[in-house]
């Protein structure tokens, strides 16, 4: 996913709001959920902040500032809870790019930080129905096996990235200096 697919509608939403002195809650909805999808979470507090208070009572504003908070505290289970919302046709394409994203993020950190994990726990976690999270399993090559009754879900092994010796890391370093003194 590119970050910068709503750069120009971000621009153009950031200009009309400099410009005009009365805007509807549409616009905050637009530019609050694309500052999530770009993860710009400062900009989307900031302009939470800035929301004329009689929009602050706009369900759909309400919703998408749960989401940023969420994603603030790295709440994986608030934010999935939250992003399940019948979202409008403005903001729906942001969010739902936002989404893929948390998915996409949520299963690298747990293959990165895990090396199994029970089936149920990941379901509770990211909010998926059983067959979501097979499909999604299967894609990234995870392997699961029994452990009685409870499925456990197993990460495919990531090899390191090679690093690189003391001893080549001592030379470069030696060879710098070598360089900078002459």
């Amino acid at each position: 996913m590119h970050l910068n697919k709503y750069s120009e509608l971000v621009e153009r939403l950031e200009n009309e709001e400099l410009e005009h002195i009365e805007l509807g809650a549409e616009l905050y909805q637009q530019l609050l959920a694309i500052y999530l999808y770009q993860n710009k979470l400062a900009n989307a507090k900031l302009l939470w902040m800035r929301i004329p208070p009689k929009f602050k009572d706009d369900k759909e504003l309400i919703q998408l500032n749960l989401l940023n908070v969420a994603l603030q505290n790295n709440n994986y289970t608030d934010f999935f809870k939250n992003i399940k919302y019948d979202w409008s046709e403005r903001v729906k394409a942001p969010v739902d790019d936002l989404l893929v994203r948390q998915r996409e993020e949520l299963f690298k950190l747990i293959s990165s930080a895990y090396v199994s994990i029970y089936q149920n726990n990941l379901l509770n976690l990211s909010l998926m129905s059983e067959e979501e999270l097979m499909n999604t399993c299967a894609a990234l090559n995870w392997t699961e096996e029994l452990d009685g009754d409870r499925v456990i879900l197993k990460p495919k092994v990531q090899e390191p990235a090679p690093s690189r010796g003391n001893d080549d890391q001592l030379l470069k370093l030696t060879e710098f200096v070598t360089f900078l003194e002459n």
